[in-house]
């Protein structure tokens, strides 16, 4: 296995494009949230007043994800579709017979490399963007400030926020394997992440339905993980079983890809 991993850890920082897609990840991450914040505003209505509700700020600060899981899918497809075309494939299976150790090098590989700028990406978002919110006039005062950092819910939103840019990772390589070809396996990926979400939010549905939708979206579900405000999430769904939700989509993806490679190119 270490044989497999230092191979693909050579693959991954020789080429110099997939630096800056992981990079942008860290930075479109921290620049969202900062810009995010800038954009708000403290409430002017007395606290605890009806119909005066303080915004999710972490959720909002956190909200450079929807822009971020596009370099991370980027990154992870091209870790296993780049050595397709051209068939370079060949000469990894045949330097290392085992397709499945093969897989598992690539996953291990492009998920790690994710997870480190995630984290750095979500630490980055959340300092700055408590520094501008704090900046606008946000306070502490009936709960209308931005929670501590050291606050469980944001400890809790902070890491749930990085596995779910991990399994989106994950999902990726899985289509990747699957489909074979980079703009194949990036737009079903994208199609899955942001076509159930855009559908409950802009066709005419019955709550019941919209929220079944919410529930099974890969991106809603695994996105309701950032929210500390109940009942303002992106899915009914709790934090941590919408990750599962998107965590059952990865494990499907990758054993879809461990399966076909099997058989395809043995």
């Amino acid at each position: 296995m270490r044989r497999a991993l230092h191979a693909e850890w050579t693959k991954l920082v020789s080429v110099p494009g997939q630096w800056w897609t992981l990079l942008a990840v860290t930075g479109v991450m921290a620049g969202a949230g900062a810009l995010v914040a800038v954009t708000q505003r403290p409430p002017t209505c007395p606290p605890g007043g009806p119909g005066c509700s303080a915004p999710d700020t972490t959720a909002l600060i956190l909200s450079g994800a929807y822009l971020a899981q596009l370099a991370v899918l980027a990154v992870a497809v091209t870790v296993v579709s780049s050595e397709y075309h051209p068939r370079v494939i060949l000469l990894t299976l045949a330097a290392q017979p085992g397709r499945g150790l093969v897989l598992a090098a690539k996953a291990v590989v492009g998920t790690a490399a994710v997870l480190a700028t995630a984290l750095l990406g979500v630490a980055g978002a959340l300092v700055a963007g408590r520094q501008v919110l704090l900046a606008r006039g946000f306070t502490g005062q009936g709960g209308r400030g931005p929670a501590a950092l050291s606050d469980p819910a944001v400890l809790r939103a902070a890491l749930g926020t990085v596995l779910y840019l991990g399994l989106v990772a994950v999902l990726s390589l899985g289509a990747a394997w699957i489909l074979r070809y980079q703009a194949a396996a990036a737009g079903a990926v994208a199609a899955l992440l942001y076509g159930p979400f855009l559908a409950a939010r802009l066709i005419p549905m019955p709550d019941r339905v919209m929220h079944a939708v919410q529930d099974a979206s890969p991106m809603s579900a695994g996105l309701s993980v950032q929210s500390l405000v109940p009942g303002a999430g992106t899915a009914p769904i709790g934090p941590w079983s919408g990750l599962a939700v998107l965590a059952g989509y990865a494990v499907a993806a990758l054993g879809t890809g461990w399966l076909l490679l099997v058989r395809r190119d043995s």
